[in-house]
Parts: C-alpha cells; structure tokens; sequence
C-alpha cells in the first residue's frame, strides 16, 4: 500500500500545476468576458419577454397549438390522399418529350438549308457571296426554254395567284 500512495501523490504534483493554470484562466476570462454575458443576459430576456407577456393568455397558446395540430393532419392527409387517386386513376402527366424546336433539330435543319443546291450559294473566302453566282453543275445546262412546251406541266407552278380586293372604296 505504500506504493499506491507514493504513485497518488506524484499524479497530484503532477496536475495540480496544470489544474491551477485551467482555474486561473477561467477566473481572468470571467473577468474579461463578464460584460458580454451580461449583455447577452438582456438580449435574451428582450427575446423572452413577448413569450411571458403571451403566456398570461393560456388559451391563446392552447388555440394556436390545436389550430397548428388541425393544419398539419389536415395537409398531410389530403397530400397523401391526392397522391393515392392519382396513382389509382393514373393522373400523373407524362412529361413531353419534345417541347419546341431543340438545339440538335435547328442545327440539323441548318445543315440541310445550306445542303440545298437551289438555296447553295458560293462564296469568297472572307464568306461573303460572290458576285457571279452559278448553280451547281447539275443545274447548269437546264433551262426553261428546253421544257417542252408542248406537254402538260403542273399547273401549280404556272398559276398566278392573285388577290381579290373585298374594300368598297
């Protein structure tokens, strides 16, 4: 038993210094630190005050509390209600999968204008258009004067369409 009280009283010389050291920095930050606690000692009792001052009203307290309670039940039930017809008779909208033109559509069709031979028009390097534009060499030596005139073309092509006036001035 002597060595248990030898080993006591080393572990006692040993943090008593360090226990010393923790009490007298906790004795100098209460000190420092006393304004601050209490200013916050006010600044929670201001938070407080429309609580006590409401607390005298019980049955408000009480009527709010059921009336929160109702709210909840009420919303959570309809929500789960809603979302249980609608599964049953299939209600959800199925998203849609193309709305407008996308970006891939507007370049694809970009890419088949500037393929068209009618709308193909060469250019200078700078990209303007030339001034002696000539259409591809399968539409070189087509012209209207080879059609023959003699047969029967689409009427589309030759018809003018024109507008008749509808004012009576």
């Amino acid at each position: 038993m002597d060595y248990l009280s030898i080993a006591l009283t080393v572990l006692y010389y040993i943090v008593y210094p360090i226990v010393f050291i923790v009490t007298l920095l906790l004795y100098v930050l209460g000190t420092i630190t006393a304004p601050l606690l209490h200013l916050g000692h006010y600044f929670l009792y201001a938070l407080w005050y429309p609580i006590h001052i409401l607390g005298k009203f019980e049955t408000l307290y009480i009527f709010f509390g059921v009336a929160v309670l109702v709210g909840a039940l009420t919303g959570t039930s309809v929500h789960y209600v809603y979302s249980f017809i609608s599964t049953i008779l299939d209600l959800e909208g199925q998203p849609e999968e193309h709305r407008g033109r996308t970006l891939a559509s507007h370049r694809r069709e970009r890419q088949q204008k500037a393929e068209d031979p009618l709308v193909k028009v060469e250019t200078r390097g700078g990209g303007l258009p030339m001034t002696d534009v000539t259409p591809k060499e399968e539409y070189r030596d087509w012209e209207w004067s080879k059609q023959s005139r003699g047969k029967k073309r689409n009427g589309l092509i030759n018809t003018i369409l024109e507008e008749d006036s509808t004012d009576d001035f």
